[in-house]
Protein backbone atom coordinates (compact mmCIF):
# COMPACT_ATOMS: atom_id res chain seq x y z
CA UNK A 1 0.00 0.00 0.00
CA UNK A 2 1.21 3.50 -0.83
CA UNK A 3 2.68 5.13 2.30
CA UNK A 4 0.85 8.36 1.37
CA UNK A 5 -2.49 6.57 1.39
CA UNK A 6 -2.00 5.02 4.81
CA UNK A 7 -2.06 8.30 6.76
CA UNK A 8 -5.00 9.62 4.75
CA UNK A 9 -7.10 6.50 5.29
CA UNK A 10 -6.29 6.17 8.98
CA UNK A 11 -6.74 9.90 9.66
CA UNK A 12 -10.08 9.93 7.83
CA UNK A 13 -11.23 6.92 9.83
CA UNK A 14 -10.11 8.57 13.07
CA UNK A 15 -11.96 11.77 12.18
CA UNK A 16 -15.13 9.83 11.37
CA UNK A 17 -14.87 7.88 14.61
CA UNK A 18 -14.17 11.04 16.64
CA UNK A 19 -17.15 12.78 14.99
CA UNK A 20 -19.41 9.84 15.85
CA UNK A 21 -18.19 9.97 19.45
CA UNK A 22 -18.47 13.80 19.47
CA UNK A 23 -14.88 14.02 20.75
CA UNK A 24 -13.21 15.43 17.63
CA UNK A 25 -11.92 18.51 19.50
CA UNK A 26 -10.25 16.38 22.14
CA UNK A 27 -8.73 14.04 19.56
CA UNK A 28 -7.50 17.15 17.72
CA UNK A 29 -5.72 18.32 20.87
CA UNK A 30 -4.21 14.84 21.33
CA UNK A 31 -2.99 14.76 17.73
CA UNK A 32 -1.35 18.16 18.20
CA UNK A 33 0.31 16.95 21.41
CA UNK A 34 1.68 13.87 19.64
CA UNK A 35 3.11 15.94 16.78
CA UNK A 36 4.74 18.31 19.26
CA UNK A 37 6.24 15.31 21.05
CA UNK A 38 7.66 14.00 17.77
CA UNK A 39 9.31 17.33 17.03
CA UNK A 40 10.52 17.84 20.59
CA UNK A 41 11.91 14.32 21.04
CA UNK A 42 13.52 13.03 17.86
CA UNK A 43 14.16 9.66 19.54
CA UNK A 44 10.42 8.94 19.59
CA UNK A 45 10.41 7.89 15.95
CA UNK A 46 13.43 5.63 16.47
CA UNK A 47 11.85 3.97 19.50
CA UNK A 48 8.53 3.33 17.75
CA UNK A 49 10.29 1.94 14.67
CA UNK A 50 12.16 -0.59 16.82
CA UNK A 51 10.79 -4.07 15.92
CA UNK A 52 12.17 -5.62 19.13
CA UNK A 53 10.14 -3.36 21.42
CA UNK A 54 6.86 -4.97 22.52
CA UNK A 55 3.57 -3.40 21.38
CA UNK A 56 2.53 -2.89 24.99
CA UNK A 57 5.67 -0.80 25.57
CA UNK A 58 5.07 1.16 22.37
CA UNK A 59 1.50 1.80 23.54
CA UNK A 60 2.76 3.17 26.86
CA UNK A 61 5.23 5.44 25.07
CA UNK A 62 2.59 6.78 22.69
CA UNK A 63 0.16 7.41 25.55
CA UNK A 64 2.89 9.29 27.37
CA UNK A 65 3.63 11.32 24.22
CA UNK A 66 -0.09 12.12 23.85
CA UNK A 67 -0.39 13.43 27.38
CA UNK A 68 -1.42 10.44 29.53
CA UNK A 69 -5.18 11.10 29.72
CA UNK A 70 -6.30 9.93 26.26
CA UNK A 71 -9.85 9.89 24.95
CA UNK A 72 -11.50 6.53 24.25
CA UNK A 73 -11.59 7.09 20.46
CA UNK A 74 -7.88 7.81 20.40
CA UNK A 75 -7.07 4.82 22.63
CA UNK A 76 -9.05 2.49 20.38
CA UNK A 77 -7.41 4.03 17.36
CA UNK A 78 -3.99 3.56 18.91
CA UNK A 79 -4.77 -0.12 19.48
CA UNK A 80 -5.79 -0.44 15.83
CA UNK A 81 -2.54 1.17 14.65
CA UNK A 82 -0.45 -1.13 16.84
CA UNK A 83 -2.43 -4.20 15.81
CA UNK A 84 -1.81 -3.43 12.13
CA UNK A 85 1.87 -2.51 12.68
CA UNK A 86 1.34 1.07 11.49
CA UNK A 87 3.01 2.84 14.43
CA UNK A 88 5.73 4.08 12.09
CA UNK A 89 3.01 6.17 10.36
CA UNK A 90 1.70 7.75 13.56
CA UNK A 91 3.21 11.19 12.94
CA UNK A 92 1.87 11.31 9.37
CA UNK A 93 -1.55 10.16 10.55
CA UNK A 94 -1.64 12.78 13.31
CA UNK A 95 -0.59 15.54 10.89
CA UNK A 96 -3.22 14.46 8.38
CA UNK A 97 -5.88 14.34 11.10
CA UNK A 98 -4.98 17.91 12.09
CA UNK A 99 -5.30 18.97 8.46
CA UNK A 100 -8.66 17.22 7.98
CA UNK A 101 -10.02 18.62 11.26
CA UNK A 102 -9.02 22.16 10.30
CA UNK A 103 -10.70 21.81 6.91
CA UNK A 104 -13.86 20.44 8.52
CA UNK A 105 -14.02 23.28 11.09
CA UNK A 106 -12.75 26.01 8.70
CA UNK A 107 -9.75 26.75 10.91
CA UNK A 108 -6.79 28.51 9.35
CA UNK A 109 -3.32 28.20 10.81
CA UNK A 110 -1.36 31.40 11.23
CA UNK A 111 2.11 32.24 12.46
CA UNK A 112 2.91 35.75 13.68
CA UNK A 113 6.57 36.62 14.10
CA UNK A 114 7.50 39.87 15.81
CA UNK A 115 10.70 41.33 17.19
CA UNK A 116 9.02 42.07 20.54
CA UNK A 117 5.77 40.94 22.18
CA UNK A 118 2.62 42.67 20.89
CA UNK A 119 -0.30 43.78 22.99
CA UNK A 120 -3.60 41.89 23.10
CA UNK A 121 -5.54 44.63 21.26
CA UNK A 122 -3.22 44.50 18.25
CA UNK A 123 -3.38 40.71 18.21
CA UNK A 124 -7.20 40.77 18.29
CA UNK A 125 -7.35 43.29 15.42
CA UNK A 126 -5.03 41.16 13.32
CA UNK A 127 -7.00 37.99 14.04
CA UNK A 128 -10.32 39.74 13.30
CA UNK A 129 -8.96 41.01 9.97
CA UNK A 130 -7.86 37.51 8.94
CA UNK A 131 -11.09 35.90 10.14
CA UNK A 132 -13.15 38.42 8.15
CA UNK A 133 -11.03 37.79 5.05
CA UNK A 134 -11.06 33.99 5.27
CA UNK A 135 -14.56 33.52 6.67
CA UNK A 136 -13.24 31.07 9.25
CA UNK A 137 -11.42 31.10 12.53
CA UNK A 138 -7.67 31.35 12.96
CA UNK A 139 -5.35 29.39 15.19
CA UNK A 140 -2.29 31.56 15.67
CA UNK A 141 1.19 30.68 16.83
CA UNK A 142 3.19 33.64 18.12
CA UNK A 143 6.97 33.75 17.76
CA UNK A 144 9.33 36.38 19.13
CA UNK A 145 12.40 36.73 16.89
CA UNK A 146 14.64 39.75 17.55
CA UNK A 147 16.51 39.07 14.29
CA UNK A 148 13.67 40.62 12.25
CA UNK A 149 14.67 43.94 13.94
CA UNK A 150 11.10 45.33 13.98
CA UNK A 151 7.76 45.07 12.25
CA UNK A 152 6.21 41.65 11.75
CA UNK A 153 5.95 38.62 9.50
CA UNK A 154 2.55 36.97 9.28
CA UNK A 155 1.74 33.69 7.57
CA UNK A 156 -1.76 32.29 7.11
CA UNK A 157 -1.95 28.87 5.53
CA UNK A 158 0.51 29.38 2.67
CA UNK A 159 0.34 33.17 2.25
CA UNK A 160 3.07 35.27 3.84
CA UNK A 161 3.21 38.99 4.57
CA UNK A 162 6.65 40.33 5.41
CA UNK A 163 6.52 43.78 6.99
CA UNK A 164 9.71 43.30 8.96
CA UNK A 165 12.63 45.69 8.93
CA UNK A 166 15.00 42.85 8.06
CA UNK A 167 12.77 41.99 5.09
CA UNK A 168 12.77 45.61 3.92
CA UNK A 169 16.55 45.79 4.22
CA UNK A 170 16.88 42.54 2.26
CA UNK A 171 14.64 43.91 -0.53
CA UNK A 172 16.66 47.16 -0.69
CA UNK A 173 19.91 45.18 -0.82
CA UNK A 174 18.56 42.99 -3.66
CA UNK A 175 17.48 46.09 -5.61
CA UNK A 176 20.99 47.57 -5.39
CA UNK A 177 22.58 44.28 -6.38
CA UNK A 178 20.23 44.05 -9.37
CA UNK A 179 21.00 47.64 -10.44
CA UNK A 180 24.76 47.03 -10.07
CA UNK A 181 24.53 43.89 -12.18
CA UNK A 182 22.84 45.88 -14.96
CA UNK A 183 25.63 48.47 -14.89
CA UNK A 184 28.43 45.92 -15.13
Amino acid sequence: MNSGLIPVRYATALLDFANASDLQDRVYAEAKTITKSYFRFSELRTVLDNPVLAKSEKRKIIILAAGDNMSKPFERFLDLILENNRENHLLSIALKYIDLFRKQKNIHYGKLTTAAPINAATEKKLMAMVENTTGGTIEMEKIIDPQILGGFMFEVDFVRWDASISGQLRRIRNEYIEKNNKIV
